[in-house]
């Protein structure tokens, strides 16, 4: 067997079990660090909350079947319009009963609820500008928006909705 020399010659330090573990122990330092710095400016950016009291909002769960059905006996039909003002969204709301009759002396309130953060939410009084037919508006920024709209009388809510749109 002919033996044929190589013209490989190794340079640089040799490669031993102590830098070998410096280099896993170094890797794995830099990954966890930046897991750590991450995790610290997920939880201080967003707490994760989306009531700011979740026990008591569980809680009154069972109230509010109980107003859902009460609403749902009321047979009221209530129609919303949006529309752009000045730059402001406004919004109109319109109440008839079983009969189809106006429905008046009821408080409406517009909560507007930006889904991506809270400090953009807002709640306006919608006034009332005919017979059972009410108005508001807010200056929105663009996005998708919820709306919750609350009638209610004397105090007692008589009729919730929720509904989304967007402001372009």
């Amino acid at each position: 067997m002919i033996r044929e020399e190589s013209d490989y010659r190794p340079s640089g330090r040799p490669l031993n079990a102590r830098t070998v573990l410096l280099i896993i122990l170094a890797f794995f330092g830099i990954i966890l660090g930046v897991n750590f710095i991450m995790a610290t400016f997920a939880v201080k950016t967003f707490s994760g909350l989306d009531a700011n009291d979740p026990y008591d909002t569980g809680l009154a769960y069972n109230k509010e079947i109980a107003a859902a059905k009460a609403q749902g006996l009321l047979g009221w039909t209530v129609d919303l319009t949006r529309a752009n003002d000045s730059g402001a969204t406004q919004i109109t709301v319109s109440v008839r009963d079983k009969a189809g009759k106006p429905v008046e002396g009821l408080d409406a309130s517009l909560d507007f609820y930006f889904p991506a953060t809270r400090k953009f939410d807002r709640t306006v009084p919608a006034s009332p500008i005919a017979e059972g037919v009410y108005s508001g508006a807010a200056a929105l920024r663009p996005g998708r928006w919820d709306l919750q709209l609350t009638l209610s009388r004397a105090g007692k809510r008589m009729f919730r909705s929720r509904n989304s749109f967007i402001v372009e």
